[in-house]
């Protein structure tokens, strides 16, 4: 699923998120900045509880979570962090155990927006993986399954997984099996890495959405369109240029995952 990736002033979006989310608690990884900010955003304007997980210094966390309420108008109790760093399968499970260890009252949860992810990155991960499957895929994979006891149903719609996933899966040669190439240190965006990560992202929503009882939990893999954000930080300053010339805003990037994440009947 996805909107248009490049915008055009003659080209305007006719979906807005209008559906209130208020008494709904959202997980959104990677929300201090680009489109995840802007998911944290569009959640908090529609009354919904949003928790913003990462790993970068918590001072940019209380910053964003400064601006959303701002923006927003929405109380800034009703934001909150936790650190998460998708780099480690260690981290994946000690914010799933102080998930659990939040009050019961605080457990429950409507949404979790798996958005952050890697254009590539040098070298392999603590687990010993390459770090595009690692952060892409892998810790993403772990996440969502130790999450899946604490999603559930509010006033009859169901709760979403919203998977942040790239049209770059079309560009690989299938899913790695082989356990050495996982291993290796990759190539960056212009590898085959980046896309076979995310072929392992939309093969595990498609498998998951099939195992789910839809009218309790549903799954979804969203391609969020060409968008001007941090996500191009590691390329050259002119290519970034060209970029952020034609490609959307992560307000607009952001609708895809809004919309799989609120609408309420999409199944």
């Amino acid at each position: 699923m996805g909107f248009p990736p490049i915008s055009s002033a003659a080209q305007k979006p006719q979906w807005v998120p209008r559906n209130e989310q208020t008494s709904r608690r959202f997980i959104v990884t990677g929300a201090n900045r680009g489109i995840g900010f802007a998911t944290a955003t569009g959640l908090a304007a529609l009354g919904a509880h949003v928790v913003l997980a990462g790993h970068e210094p918590s001072e940019s966390f209380s910053e964003a979570m400064d601006r959303i309420a701002m923006e927003t108008g929405c109380a800034r109790d009703s934001l909150s962090y936790m650190p998460l760093d998708l780099r480690s399968l260690d981290s994946v499970r000690q914010f799933a155990k102080s998930w659990q260890q939040r009050p019961e009252a605080e457990r429950a949860l409507f949404g979790l927006i798996n958005n952050a992810g890697i254009a590539g990155m040098p070298g392999v991960s603590p687990d010993g993986f390459e770090m595009c499957f690692q952060v892409n895929y892998l810790s993403m994979f772990l996440l969502t399954r130790l999450m899946l006891p604490y999603l559930h149903p509010v006033d009859g719609e169901p709760a979403r997984i919203v998977c942040v996933s790239s049209s770059a899966h079309l560009f690989t040669l299938g899913i790695p099996t082989d356990e050495k190439y996982l291993r290796q240190p990759g190539a960056g965006f212009f590898s085959l890495r980046y896309g076979e990560s995310k072929l392992c992202v939309n093969s595990f929503v498609r498998q998951l959405a099939k195992r789910l009882d839809s009218a309790q939990v549903q799954a979804f893999a969203v391609h969020p369109g060409s968008t001007a954000s941090g996500f191009w930080s590691s390329f050259p300053a002119w290519a970034q240029r060209c970029i952020a010339s034609v490609a959307q805003d992560p307000s607009a990037a952001a609708r895809t995952s809004l919309y799989c994440a609120t609408e309420s009947k999409l199944l």
